[in-house]
Formats: structure tokens, sequence, C-alpha cells
């Protein structure tokens, strides 16, 4: 310890040599090279020329020099070629021993005599060169030369710092720094992780690997091994793995970036945690980076460290294109100051444009307020100052109680994001009801599509399975309330290459066809998948209904949360997620996903975004209580949703009650056409599901307003974030017609028809759509109004909530 103390000592003071030496020549620094000129104060002590200058800079020998070479040496040992097998890398006790042999001893425990404080302004150029001489040599420093003789492993060390090009901010800033660091940092940092892509690599041989379309793991096996013997492949492959993942090492490494400790390398945090660092005392730093550290539960730390610093927040989706990236990538100008130890910051999210967070800075508050979309169904520009949320103390604990546990430390609590008031209101009153949580379900993330492929549980095969034990489910295949939603055709060219189902022909026997199928022993594929038992009673995932969803966060489409239910025997590939439970009743699941259906949940998943969507992203959402006197109002609507074939027979048992039959469709209104919507049996037949497009509809429509109700939130609060939060959904309601039956029309039959009016032929009213089905599609054509449907459904549930309630039924 004493001489890592003693050789920080020495950098210190080598360090005072550079930085005075820059400050008398004027000069202002550079990436590795300091340039002569610029904006800095006049030189002190004495006209120094160029020549001059840039030979001291350029000295081996020289404090500069010698600090440079130590610093490219620590940085260059994270890189230390794998190819290297003629010189070692160093052993501490060599490491130490050529660190004091480059920077100098402090003889008998003393600092040498010119320390920091004999570097004052009266010293000129020539009277510092020979203060530096006298110190290095009182010091005992080597020359340079003996030094890379005695320490071969030096050489390697130069070599790899000539080839990385490293940046040494507090040298080559030295003069920035004696003043104690930036008054003003501006920047785009890399939006990049360090991930090795073995593919990329190997098709910089082969093209076949960036053109092969979901080649299997044989297939693969075999081009790999054909690949690696062509020329130069194998020692690019092998430097550009090492290359990232020495990169990863360095920037995962706590004490380099002490904020970012368990987290996944990533270069914008790095540039992030050394802004800071930079900072004068009352410097200010503007960047431009992604989002996800407010939102990543591991990011705490990182978090507590950002609030405490963070000034302004303006956080944008990329839909104006303002830059060349994906339209909906999520980033933010960050404005960071010096830490504080209170939190203070201005915020306002979902903008497309800066110009709106400038005006609403000047908004007198009158008016609407603004959502994703505009009245016109345009991206909303429009400023307010209802867009702005002043962030302190009592804001992060409002947030803590919406999405943390109490063990978690209110600086640490992740962002809400909200893009009004009213919708902030709307999450803290929903902070005080129980969570989604207390249903205790288990987690299943599915088999992993590329690791669990490679080991051979699955293969790219199109089809209708056997059975049920032989799905595997893609996200594609389900959607809100439906887990038959589209599947797979049979060309399979790209994520997109799916069609949808046509509920109203599909089989009772019906079982989703799929792109994968189970290969290999049966009872190996079975062992291998989620198991919520032990080896004593093992109880597999696969024997329960599960609530299942899209993993991947859609943050800017119709819906965010796509959750259905799924039945027995389905596996899935990891862009699904599923839990249940083998103790967790059917209504339980029934009433789960119902709440999760809601937009009150979406909404709740949108305001805390992420890219992916785990269980406990789902914990946190409040839900219903089972008691509640409209709960089996809410459960009617769920299975009439999910359970779509016999696959669900056992489930629409375990839910069943005879008070289904009391109920019906909000306003009374029941289609002449269909069943009453309580009319059903205990069995479950071909007409027990919803299928109709303007059915299914009306119920998610009715569980929407029952969830609201349930939960506390007004109707009006409820089509307020309806309108600020769902721009898509809004749009397709006010474009989507549904003919006399309830069928949705086509867009092409309601061009046609909008173009005609009543000369429109039964023709042109006729369509065949993706499942291949053909309907003439009946007038009228409506365009339905959800907002009004909201409302009706909401005070209809509330009529009969207040009839229980006096009878003294359930709990609220």
């Amino acid at each position: 310890m004493t001489a890592l103390l003693e050789v920080t000592d020495r950098v210190e003071v080598l360090w005072q040599f550079v930085a005075r030496r820059l400050q008398i020549a004027g000069v202002r620094s550079s990436p590795g090279h300091p340039r002569l000129g610029g904006h800095e104060p006049e030189p002190s002590g004495g006209n120094v020329t160029r020549e001059r200058i840039e030979e001291s800079l350029a000295d081996a020998n020289g404090a500069y020099r010698r600090l440079r070479r130590v610093m490219d040496a620590w940085a260059a040992l994270w890189f230390w070629p794998l190819t290297e097998t003629e010189t070692k890398p160093p052993t501490f006790a060599q490491w130490l021993d050529a660190l004091q042999q480059l920077l100098g001893r402090n003889t008998k425990g003393r600092k040498s005599p010119t320390g920091m404080d004999q570097l004052g302004t009266h010293l000129d150029w020539d009277a510092l060169g020979l203060a530096e001489e006298i110190d290095l040599g009182f010091a005992d420093a080597k020359p340079v030369a003996n030094v890379l003789d005695a320490h071969p492993w030096l050489r390697v060390c130069e070599d790899v710092a000539d080839q990385q090009g490293f940046f040494h901010w507090e040298l080559d800033f030295a003069t920035v720094f004696a003043r104690g660091g930036f008054d003003l940092q501006l920047g785009n940092p890399p939006w990049v992780r360090p991930i090795v892509d073995t593919d990329a690599l190997l098709a910089e041989g082969d093209p076949w690997w960036q053109l092969a379309h979901k080649p299997s793991e044989a297939a693969r096996s075999a081009q790999r091994e054909e690949t690696l013997q062509l020329p130069g492949i194998r020692g690019l492959l092998l430097d550009g793995v090492t290359d990232v993942v020495a990169t990863a090492a360095y920037l995962g490494n706590s004490t380099s970036y002490p904020f970012l400790a368990g987290l996944q390398p990533d270069l914008h945090r790095c540039f992030m945690s050394q802004t800071w660092r930079h900072l004068s005392t009352d410097g200010t730093v503007g960047l431009i980076h992604p989002e996800s550290h407010f939102t990543e539960e591991r990011a705490g730390l990182l978090r507590s460290a950002t609030y405490t610093r963070l000034r302004r927040h303006w956080q944008f989706v990329n839909e104006l294109q303002l830059f060349d990236i994906g339209h909906p990538v999520i980033y933010g100008v960050h404005i960071y100051g010096r830490q504080v130890n209170s939190v203070r910051f201005l915020s306002a999210t979902s903008l497309y444009h800066p110009d709106t967070a400038e005006r609403s800075l000047r908004h007198d508050g009158s008016g609407a307020e603004p959502g994703l979309r505009d009245p016109d169904g345009g991206w909303d520009l429009r400023p307010h100052s209802s867009r702005l949320i002043e962030v302190d103390e009592v804001v992060l604990a409002a947030w803590h109680s919406v999405l943390e546990n109490p063990e978690v430390p209110v600086m640490r609590t992740r962002m809400l994001y909200t893009v009004n008031q009213s919708a902030a209101n709307v999450l803290e009153k929903l902070a005080t009801r129980r969570r989604f949580g207390e249903f205790n379900l288990r987690y299943s993330a599915g088999w992993h599509e590329k690791s669990d492929r490679a080991r051979g549980r699955f293969e790219l095969g199109w089809g209708e399975p056997a059975s049920w034990d032989d799905v595997i489910l893609q996200g594609p295949h389900l959607h809100v309330g439906n887990p038959i939603y589209k599947h797979p055709n049979p060309t399979m060219r790209s994520k997109g290459d799916w069609s949808a189902i046509d509920l109203e022909k599909l089989s009772p026997k019906a079982i989703p066809i799929t792109a994968y199928k189970p290969i290999g022993d049966r009872y190996a594929y079975d062992c291998a998948y989620t198991d919520w038992g032990d080896d004593r009673r093992p109880r597999p995932a696969r024997d329960y209904y599960r609530i299942a969803w899209r993993r991947m966060a859609a943050l800017t489409n119709e819906r965010t949360l796509i959750p259905a239910l799924i039945p027995p025997g389905s596996a899935h590939v990891h862009p699904v997620s599923s839990a249940g439970s083998p103790d967790a009743s059917a209504r339980d699941l029934a009433i789960g996903i119902a709440v999760l259906s809601a937009l009150v949940s979406d909404f709740g998943v949108r305001a805390a975004p992420k890219y992916d969507i785990y269980l406990t992203t789902l914990d946190r959402l409040p839900c219903a209580s089972p008691n509640h006197p409209l709960i089996n109002q809410l459960i009617l609507r769920a299975i009439r949703l999910n359970c779509v074939t016999q696959a669900y027979a056992e489930f629409w048992r375990g839910c069943y009650t005879p008070q289904f039959a009391e109920d019906s469709w909000a306003g009374g209104e029941e289609r002449v056409n269909r069943p009453r919507l309580g009319d059903l049996s205990r069995d479950w037949t071909p007409t027990s599901p919803l299928r109709i497009a303007e059915d299914r509809r009306r119920a998610l429509v009715e569980i929407d307003a029952l969830v609201a109700l349930m939960l506390g939130v007004s109707i009006d609060e409820l089509c307020s974030v309806y309108r600020a939060q769902f721009g898509v959904l809004v749009a397709h309601e006010r474009s989507n017609r549904y003919d006399g039956f309830g069928r949705l029309v086509p867009n092409q039959v309601a061009t046609a028809w909008l173009k005609k009016g009543a000369l429109a032929t039964a023709e042109d009213r006729t369509a065949t759509n993706q499942a291949g089905n053909t309907y003439t599609y009946e007038l009228p054509f409506r365009l339905l109004d959800r907002e009004a449907d909201m409302r009706q459904a909401y005070a209809h549930f509330e009529r009969i909530l207040d009839e229980k309630t006096q009878q003294g039924e359930g709990e609220s």
C-alpha cells in the first residue's frame, strides 16, 4: 500500500509539471497532441517558441511522455493480445517496479523538494525545465530506454496503445483540470454496447453469414468450419472478439466507473460518468443519450447519481426523424450540473420536437392538455405548461410508491413518464391499490430462441402441430385477450410475414400454426422447460394455464402490454413471457388476464418505459380485489375473449358461475343475430368465445371501464389517459368501420363504399380476408366512438356497483 501511495504522489508531482509547462506555453490541448494557441490566458513566464514546446512534449524522458507511457500501459493491459506468445504480461511486482523506474521514488518517505507548492507562477520555461530535471534526478527516475529493456512488456503495451489510440483526459487537458475542470461540455456520446457479433466478423470472409435465412444449427456449424479455413479469417475473428471482450471488461470495471457496477457495459453511460468527473464547480453538461438507466431495475446506483446532478430532462421520440435512426427510438436531452444534496429538475416526456419544450416553459397553462397525438391524429407538438413536471424528493416518493418495493431506497426510484399532469395524477391514485404481485404467480421465460435452438430443442418448420404439446408460440401469435391472433405464412420470409386468424371460422379444435417444431428426445424436451416444482414433486409450467404476453415493449404502437391466456401443453420462445402457478385458481388467472388487458394497466407499463416486460413489471401494476362486487362481470368478459377453442374447456368450467346469466352488455343492447352476453352453459361450446369483431371490441371497452371503476379511476381520468397515451389506438378507432353484422370492414371495401356510397354493389362490399374466407359486408357501415362507449359502460357498471354496495355484496 505504501508503494502505491508513493506512485500516486509521483503521478501528481509530474502532472503538475505538465500542467504548468502547458500553461506557460499558452497551450490548448487536443486528443494526444496538445496544440498551440486558442483562447487560453496569455502565456506567463516568458515567450517560448513552438519548436521548444514540441521538443519538450516529445521528449521520451520528460514528465509528459513518462506519464503518457504509464497511462497507456495501464490501458493496454486490458487489451493484451492473445497472439502475443514471446512476452508475458507483467506480474504486480513487475508493474510496480516499472512505475517506480518511470516516475521515480520519494526517498526516505518524503515528497520530492519540487512538490506542487514549488511550481508557482514565478517560474519561467527554463526554470521549470530545470526543476523538472532536478525532480526526476532526485527521485531516481531511470532513462526510459533502460526501463524498456528491463521490462519488455512495456514495448507490447506501446504497440497496443498505438493501435487503440488511448485518450487520457487529465493529461491532455491538464491546463483545464488545473483550473478545476470544464465549464461546459456538450455531446452526443455513442449509443453502443460492446457486444460480440461473430456472424458479422465471419461475413467479412463469407457473405453467407449475413444472407442465409434462419439456417439450422447443423448448417451453421458446417459453414463455420468452412469459413474459418479462409485466409486471414481466423485471425480477424480472434482480434475482433478480443477487442470487444476487452472493451466490455474495462467499461464494466467498478474502479473505473463506480456508478455502473453490475450493469451491462454501455458507452453512453461511461461518457455520462466521465463528464460528471470533469465538471468545474459551476460547470454544465449537455448530453443527448438513451434513457434506459431511468427504468432499468439494476441501475439504481446510477439513477441516484443522475438525479442529484440532473437540471433538465427532455425525453424525445424520434417520430419526426430528427435523427437518422429508427423512428420509434426514444432518447433524451439531459442537462447536468455539479452534484447537490437535493433533487430538483424539470422534466417533460413524449416530445417530438425541441420547440415544444422551449415553448412549454413560457406557456400560461390555458387550453386542453396535450397527449401523444393531436386531435387531427398527428404527433402532438402543442406546448403546454402541464407537460413540465418539477421533480423533487416528494415526486420521487410518489414514483416510489407506484414502482418500487419498500426496500428500494427512494433515491434509486425508477422514473415515471407521463405526458401531462393529469396522467401523473392517475398514477398517484393507482399507487394506493393492491398489486398484481399479490397473485404470487411464477415466471417462465420459455425457450431461448437462439441458444435452445442451438441445443437441439426445436427447429424451424412451418405447419400445424399435432397437439398443443407441440406448440411453440411466438409474439405475433398473441394479441390483447386473443391467444390465436395470427399465424406465420408458409414463406416465413421475415418477422412480419404473418396473417390474421378469422375467429368467426376458427374450428373448436384449432391448434395454431407455428414456425418452430420440437425435435429430439421428447422426455429431454419436457424436462428442460420451466418447472415450478422440485425433484421430489415436479410441476412443469407447461401443465398449467398461463398468462402470456409479448415480452418486447412496443411503446408507440396501438398497445404495449399484450397479454392472452395460453393452454396447457404449449411452450413459447423468449420474445414471449408467461406466468402462472400450480396453486392459482382459474378465477384468479381470469382476473389477472382481465386487469392486464385494460388500458389502465397498459398505461402503467408505458409510464415506466422499458424495452422488455418481465413479471416484475406486471407485479407492480394495480389489480382488482377477487371479492369486488363486479368481479363476475370482469371474469365473464375475460373468458369470452380468451377461451377461443376447446383447449380452454377446463379453464371455462373453473371460472363459470350461474350468476353470469344475470349479466348483459352495458346499455342493454343485444344483437339479434347473436346470443345474449350471459346466455352460457357451464361447459365450453363453440358459442362460448366472442368471435365477431364488434363484440370483442365491446368486451375490451367494458373491461377498460370495469377495471378503472374497480381501481378508483374516474371516467374523465380514463378518457384523458386514452386520449393522451394511446394515440395510435385513437387513430384506429376513428377509422375502423363495422358492418351490420358486427364484422370489421376491410380497408378496400370501406374505400370503395366511401367512393360510391349508395351505388356500391354487393360485389364492391365483398372481400376475401387473410384466412381465405370471403364475406359480403352488410350495410350500414358504422364508425364507433370508444370514448363514448367507455363512458356508457362506466355509468352502467357504476349503477350496478351502487346497487350491490347497498345490498352489502363483496368489497370494493
